[in-house]
């Protein structure tokens, strides 16, 4: 047959109506009835009867139905034949059939009569021979048809024996694998049928060492369920066709042992499931959520020991152990952070106060690094362990305590498991009694090991104690108040979030934490209120003497005070517990709420910053003074040069190693501070705290007031000196006799001396102070006439010529400095004039026209004295003193 075959054909060829027939499907020649088979062959058979030419319906008709039909056949039915052939036939037909049968019968046998007349010596012939030949074979001794040789059939005997031999040589092993394979086949089926069962020792391993532990759960389930309820889904046994036979029952005791060890291996591997998982329990860096899947799995198994007990008494004894572990390394390294220091040794004044200037250019900036800042490797320590701390107990205490409030809720427990009764009542009570006394021993251990670094001490006692002058043991060696404050308060909220965490769990009342939280934060703020006070004292070390381009006759110097202040005062703020309306409040703190939703800092705090606030300031006030008075030593070697530019006048500078330069920049900053900066600090230091600082800021400004005075009287002392030594030398000592000089000609030198010396303090501080200018002239024209005065009141008596003299002195004194005469020197040259009045004999009646004449001269002189010394005193006139007033106005 081709290849390519069209399948109309082939189902015509085979005569099937499907190409996937349901049942097996015979032709006529393939018939189990071998007599039939050649009647039925014959597809167009004639008709016996002779009425059809053929019998074509006999081909259409039922298998059955042709064998009762057709002549040869055994189950000829005439009846049937009748009426499946000729249904219609009538009685003429039928009489006209008969007689057609008998006439072909005769026919039939007349040929063969015909045939045995003609060949009957032939059917005599073969007769004979064939009887002799029977005889021959039967008789002769080597006929085959002799007793002895099996009547011919021995050799074919042998024949056959040797192939039966050779057959059972070549396929018995052929017959016996055909043997084994049905076997196997048979077996193959059961496990076909069991294929879930078999294979189940080995998904469940794999599930297991793939971490798939709820689908080995589901399997061993789902098979123990076909265990015990469906066994005859697994294996032949006990189903209703199981064999009585010996052989049968042999069959069902192999299969149970087969099915006793697989179902071995399952529990073995169960088993091992059950071991990972208890030791998972015991495992500390868990979740929550896998912790509580993994126990649900263990009691699914029935397991021997409570595997919540296990998990709890593990993350106890855990919790207990690496929190002392890591609070000894923790100290560990904060020892080893310190050995760079020797002990007892304390930090000089200068290296403390370069620290302090290095971490204030760090206030105030965002993601400032204080890492190279003295003690910030000792901060860090301190800091890592209290967060090492916090977060051990905040990773395994709320997992230990939620599995622990579940267990009490009963969600651990199997019903079918649990105990009945009052007992079960007493045995819950117990564990759950248990299980809280551990939460809150571990508490206690994280209360007790952060109060033992910091050495923590109710603040109830420590408020009725003065602040302590030197910082605790734990806070690092030379370390300044920026520095503490800002790890302080890193330290400190990562305590609050711990603290408000455990609160959140309710395994007791929040007072412990609370209390935890109030102490350290009081312990914190003393510490910077401590280091606050010593650096104050420091603060003045820090000036470098550049100008404020800003604010005239001032220093940078009081940009970083208020820096410095501003800076401790938000950070202690912050680490009392103060909170702006807009920073959340924690849950620990939400009871100190006011009605105004802001956050006060307690009064025992407040109480202590604000006292350390102003220590700072009257320290820092101090340090004004001692700076102003001390040789210039700077913290930088760069900026030994001392000298700095004035702002706006790019050619002039400033020596600050000069003690006049230094008092008066002082002065001026004092004026500054007392003015501006000190209220503006004052009063924000109240806004924020919520306290009066009326008293305190007048307090200030008295204190700055008196320093004022004593840095301002030093350099008035000095220049007046000078100045009132130039003046009583003149008029004293310089040989004049005032009773008998000639009449005048011209001021003295001595007068032209004071007043230059009076120029060049203008000058000095003009260039320096500006706005001192008119308060320093002032002060040493009122020093000078009251010097003038005492020096003419020690004169005997003046004669006419002395008296002009005089008088043409203290009248050029008095019109050069007429801008700077305040009221007291007023009233002192007024002095001065009825001194020489009196010391003056009494002019006769004669003399007042002459002496009417010499003033008249003596004011000629005055006059040109004046133009000639226009310039030299030309910082005396009201111009420039006007043009300084509205400067100064204006600064």
């Amino acid at each position: 047959m081709p290849l390519q075959f069209d399948e109309a054909e082939l189902l015509k060829a085979y005569h099937l109506d499907s190409l996937e027939p349901s049942s097996w499907h015979t032709t006529e020649v393939e018939s189990d009835d071998k007599g039939t088979a050649s009647s039925t062959a014959v597809a167009d058979e004639p008709d016996p009867l002779g009425i059809r030419s053929t019998m074509a319906t006999f081909r259409s008709l039922p298998k059955d139905v042709k064998t009762q039909t057709s002549l040869s056949s055994k189950a000829f039915d005439a009846k049937v034949f009748l009426s499946t052939i000729h249904p219609d036939a009538t009685f003429a037909d039928l009489s006209h059939g008969i007689n057609h049968l008998k006439s072909s019968i005769d026919q039939r046998s007349e040929a063969l009569k015909v045939l045995v007349e003609e060949n009957f010596d032939r059917f005599v012939a073969v007769k004979a021979t064939t009887d002799g030949v029977y005889r021959e074979m039967r008789d002769t001794e080597s006929g085959p048809l002799q007793p002895q040789a099996d009547y011919g059939v021995a050799s074919l005997n042998n024949i056959l024996a040797n192939a039966s031999a050779k057959a059972d040589q070549v396929f018995m092993p052929v017959l016996e694998n055909n043997l084994k394979t049905i076997k196997l086949r048979s077996t193959l089926g059961v496990f076909e049928r069991s294929k879930f069962f078999f294979n189940l020792p080995g998904s469940l391993s794999e599930s297991v060492e793939m971490g798939r532990y709820d689908v080995a759960l589901r399997d061993y389930k789902k098979g123990k369920y076909l265990l015990d309820s469906r066994p005859g889904q697994l294996l032949a046994v006990g189903s209703a066709k199981t064999p009585e036979s010996a052989g049968g029952a042999r069959n069902d005791i192999q299969q149970k042992r087969v099915f006793a060890k697989v179902w071995d291996a399952v529990e073995a591997t169960m088993k091992d499931m059950q071991s990972r998982l208890t030791a998972q329990l015991r495992e500390p860096r868990r979740s929550v959520d896998e912790q509580e899947k993994t126990i649900e799995i263990l009691l699914e198994l029935d397991p021997t020991d409570d595997p919540v007990s296990i998990f709890l008494e593990a993350q106890h004894q855990h919790l207990r152990s690496v929190m002392r572990k890591t609070f000894d390394a923790g100290v560990a390294h904060i020892e080893a952070s310190r050995s760079g220091q020797r002990p007892g040794s304390s930090v000089a004044d200068r290296d403390r106060a370069k620290d302090l200037q290095k971490s204030m250019r760090l206030t105030g900036l965002i993601d400032a690094s204080f890492d190279r800042c003295a003690g910030a490797d000792t901060w860090k320590a301190i800091y890592d362990l209290v967060k090492t701390l916090s977060e051990t107990i905040t990773a395994s205490l709320p997992s230990f305590w939620r599995v622990a409030k579940s267990h009490a809720d009963g969600k651990f427990t199997k019903s079918k498991s649990r105990p009945s009764g009052s007992s079960s009542a007493t045995q819950g009570a117990a564990v759950s009694a248990q299980n809280k006394a551990w939460a809150v021993e571990a508490l206690d251990a994280y209360i007790s090991l952060v109060s033992h670094l910091f050495s923590l001490t109710d603040m109830s006692i420590l408020v009725r104690q003065p602040l302590p002058t030197q910082v605790p043991d734990w806070v690092p060696e030379g370390t300044t108040s920026p520095t503490a404050a800002h790890y302080l308060r890193e330290t400190l909220t990562q305590l609050v979030e711990a603290c408000n965490d455990l609160a959140s769990l309710g395994v007791t009342s929040a007072s412990s934490l609370r209390g935890l939280l109030t102490n350290a934060g009081f312990s914190f703020v003393q510490v910077l209120c401590v280091l606050w006070q010593q650096d104050a004292k420091l603060f003045h070390m820090l000036e470098d003497w550049t100008l404020n381009p800003d604010e005239q006759a001032t220093t940078l110097h009081l940009r970083e005070l208020a820096a410095f202040h501003k800076g401790n005062a938000r950070q202690a703020f912050h680490l009392a517990g103060g909170r702006s309306t807009s920073t959340p409040v924690s849950a620990l703190e939400a009871s100190r709420k006011n009605r105004n939703g802001e956050q006060p800092v307690a009064p025992e705090l407040t109480a202590r910053i604000k006292g350390s606030f102003l220590d700072a300031l009257y320290a820092f006030l101090d340090g004004l003074v001692h700076l102003a008075f001390s040789e210039y030593s700077p913290l930088e070697p760069r900026t030994a040069l001392s000298v700095q530019s004035v702002p706006g006048h790019p050619g002039s500078a400033v020596d600050v190693r000069d003690l006049d330069t230094r008092v008066l920049l002082s002065v001026t900053n004092l004026s500054h501070l007392s003015r501006v900066v000190i209220p503006s600090l004052v009063k924000q230091f109240g806004d924020a705290y919520a306290v009066k600082m009326d008293e305190d800021l007048a307090t200030l400004t008295e204190v700055s007031s008196q320093l004022d005075g004593i840095l301002f009287n030093d350099y008035i002392k000095r220049k007046s000196s000078s100045i009132s030594e130039i003046l009583s030398h003149g008029i004293l000592s310089s040989g004049i006799d005032w009773s008998a000089i000639p009449k005048p000609s011209s001021v003295h030198p001595f007068i032209y001396q004071a007043l230059l010396s009076l120029v060049q303090v203008h000058a000095h501080v003009r260039s320096i102070a500006k706005p001192l200018v008119t308060r320093t002239i002032t002060t040493l024209v009122d020093d000078l006439a009251t010097t003038t005065l005492d020096s003419f009141q020690r004169i005997p008596r003046f004669g006419l010529g002395g008296m002009l003299q005089a008088t043409l002195e203290i009248e050029f004194l008095h019109q050069t400095l007429s801008n700077f005469i305040s009221p007291k020197a007023e009233a002192l040259l007024k002095q001065v004039y009825e001194t020489i009045s009196q010391k003056y004999r009494r002019v006769e009646v004669g003399e007042k026209e002459e002496l009417n004449k010499e003033l008249e001269r003596v004011k000629q002189i005055l006059v040109a004295s004046r133009k000639s010394t226009a310039l030299e005193f030309l910082c005396f006139r009201r111009g420039a003193r006007k043009e300084g007033d509205r400067k100064e106005e204006a600064g």
